[in-house]
């Protein structure tokens, strides 16, 4: 019984429940009404002042019970225009909250597009530029390659052209290289003979 109720209450206030069209008719026509009886509870301030001021100032006799009377009226009035003016607050309130509402959720959908729209574009700047660092990274694998093939191609052609400009200097590098190097210091028997000095002839 208790669910079904609940159920029959959630069914029926869903279906008494004003769409935003006809919640924008209301709020109108309550603040035309409220328009009228602000001007109503106006009307009826001046009304009750100029009355309070005719039976004290304009009269010989002062009246206080008719006086009082119109002094009770003049304090309704001004209670129910402070009244039109809460209620014409509220609704003003109401509407601006409708309204705002509205343009949040457009603002919000349109903050969640732009974001998403950056998102993408991150993404693509990102996997851009990871391919990028790949192709690096591969060309500086290939470069001591690069820089010793670069190398032998240089000296093969130094050498091409040193050759070709000097063939005897070329000749003679080439036989030199094929001859082993002479020691550069002298063996014993070569000290022994430098040491001995020459005989001589007495005379």
């Amino acid at each position: 019984g208790a669910g079904c109720t609940a159920l029959l209450v959630a069914v029926v206030s869903r279906k008494l429940e004003l769409t935003r069209a006809e919640k924008h008719v209301h709020n109108f026509m309550m603040d035309t009404q409220l328009t009228k009886r602000l001007k109503n509870a106006a009307a009826n301030v001046l009304r009750e002042t100029w009355l309070i001021y005719k039976h004290t100032r304009l009269v010989k006799r002062v009246n206080p019970g008719r006086v009082r009377t119109h002094q009770r009226k003049f304090l309704l009035a001004i209670y129910a225009l402070r009244k039109v003016k809460m209620d014409q607050r509220k609704l003003m309130d109401n509407a601006n909250t409708i309204t705002d509402m509205a343009k949040t959720q457009n603002t919000v959908y349109e903050i969640v597009s732009d974001m998403s729209t950056r998102q993408d574009s991150v993404e693509d700047r990102l996997t851009t530029m990871e391919e990028k660092l790949i192709a690096l990274q591969e060309q500086l694998d290939l470069l001591p390659e690069l820089i010793t093939t670069r190398i032998q191609t240089q000296q093969e052609k130094m050498e091409q052209r040193r050759n070709f400009l000097h063939p005897e200097s070329a000749a003679g590098l080439q036989q030199a290289r094929s001859v082993p190097p002479a020691c550069p210091w002298p063996g014993p028997a070569s000290i022994g003979k430098s040491s001995i000095p020459p005989t001589t002839g007495q005379s």
